[in-house]
């Protein structure tokens, strides 16, 4: 067991201050919060997520046959009116006749039916539009689900950096402690100056002053996690995340290219957006074509009356026919909406090529970055292995006198900036990692999410 190892322990046994938990608090260990319950959480929860799963289910209910224009309508009616009159009439024999608040009654009812055989095949284009934004909405859904994992992953590993950050400061604590009860008994032995004994209550006053400012960068990641999984604003942050910043080595350019092309949401939106815009130009040419309408009618009518020639009536009518109608001219309009139409696809097909093109650029970029950040992990955890040495030597050497605390001092900075900059380069490793499977399309895969 190395020199620091046995300090940690020794304040964890008897004791080290306001920095380290209590015998109460060390019996009540905080819970562990895994990444995948994190994940499923924030997807089931966050409130954006939840959003855009319903629209695409209002997209989804979009793809009808009814909305497409397949089906036939049906339209009811009813109706019931009274009528009250005052007449006098004069007849050629020279006889009249007067009637005052005579009555009529009139109801009827009817249905009415209609359906469009043909317009230009419509309908067909209309439901291949629809499928199209459907599909546009699902993979714009699972572009923001996408985006929500990726930063629930960062927000994860960013709580574990700040956690092994204050591990790490509450190490520094402790080699401060051990260096200031060294030159206090020194002090009493006559081999130390008071002013080594202030510089070294200094130096650790000023440890832990680090330490506490990281428990609130590690409260403030926690809380910025929380939001993502959209825990309650009074949920307690005593939670653990997992202690290592695991990183996978393994992906390689060609075949995350490869998947990029064929599974990135944003590419799939744009492909849907330019079936949408074609099955749109197929739309507007029927617009060229007449329109064949099947009709048919059902309707009955009762009439009473308490004056005039007629005293009841009752009817009872059923009508068809066939319908056939053309525009033959609406100011050119069509021939503008078909043009707009035109420009629309060659926008939509541009637009293609520009995501694409784009997606390239990121996922090349993205992928320097996770080359560069992985060469930068081997050499931090070089550094630190080497460092870490350096401490347990120097404490040894520092309590025998050899060195002095400025010496030690300055590898126990070494030591702190070394720990730092590795959980640094790791956390950016994991976000390199995280955004190249997210540009791929193989985030959700990756951590079962779909």
């Amino acid at each position: 067991m190395d020199t620091v190892t046995r300090l940690v322990l020794a304040l964890l046994l008897f004791g080290g201050g306001p920095l380290l938990p209590s015998p109460v608090q060390a019996q009540q260990r905080p819970d562990t919060l895994r990444l995948d319950d994190a994940i499923q959480r924030a997807i089931d929860d966050n409130r954006q997520a939840r959003i855009a799963r319903r629209e695409t289910d209002i997209a989804e209910n979009n793809v009808s046959l009814g909305n497409a224009g397949f089906l036939p309508t049906l339209s009811g009616q009813a109706s019931y009116s009274e009528t009250l009159s005052n007449s006098e009439q004069v007849f050629l024999s020279g006889e009249t006749q007067s009637t005052d608040g005579a009555k009529s009654t009139q109801s009827g009812a009817g249905a009415d039916a209609r359906w469009t055989v043909f317009d230009g095949l419509r309908p067909f284009a209309t439901y291949d539009r629809l499928g199209a934004e459907r599909d546009r909405q699902a993979a714009a859904t699972e572009e923001q689900v996408e985006t929500l994992v990726a930063d629930v992953v960062e927000g994860y590993y960013d709580v574990a950096r700040q956690q092994q950050q204050l591990a790490v400061l509450r190490e520094a604590v402790a080699i401060s402690r051990e260096r200031l009860r060294i030159v206090e008994l020194r002090r009493d032995l006559g081999s130390a100056s008071d002013l080594e004994v202030r510089q070294a209550r200094v130096d650790l006053n000023a440890d832990s002053t680090e330490a506490l400012r990281q428990r609130v960068a590690l409260t403030n990641a926690k809380n910025q996690l929380d939001q993502l999984l959209a825990r309650p604003d009074d949920a307690s942050t005593r939670y653990a995340v997992a202690p290592k910043i695991e990183v996978d080595t393994s992906l390689q350019y060609a075949s995350t290219q490869q998947t990029a092309l064929q599974e990135s949401p944003a590419l799939a939106q744009a492909r849907e957006a330019l079936r949408a815009a074609r099955a749109e130009q197929r739309e507007l040419r029927a617009d060229f074509f007449p329109t064949v309408d099947l009709t048919a009618g059902l309707s009955y009518s009762q009439l009473n009356a308490e004056s005039g020639f007629v005293q009841e009536n009752t009817s009872t009518e059923f009508t068809y026919g066939v319908s056939l109608t053309l525009d033959l001219f609406d100011g050119l309009n069509r021939w503008r909406r078909t043009e707009n139409a035109e420009v629309r696809a060659t926008n939509a097909r541009l637009a293609v090529e520009d995501v694409r093109s784009r997606l390239v650029t990121e996922l090349t970029n993205a992928y320097e970055r996770y080359q560069n950040r992985l060469q930068l992990v081997a050499l931090e955890r070089q550094n630190r292995e080497a460092v870490r040495a350096n401490v347990d030597v120097a404490l040894e050497q520092f309590e025998q006198g050899t060195i002095t605390s400025v010496e030690l001092r300055e590898v126990q900075e070494q030591f702190i900036q070394a720990e730092s900059r590795l959980l640094t380069v790791q956390f950016e490793a994991k976000q390199a990692e995280v955004e190249l499977l997210r540009l791929s399309g193989q985030l959700l895969d990756r951590y079962g999410a779909r």
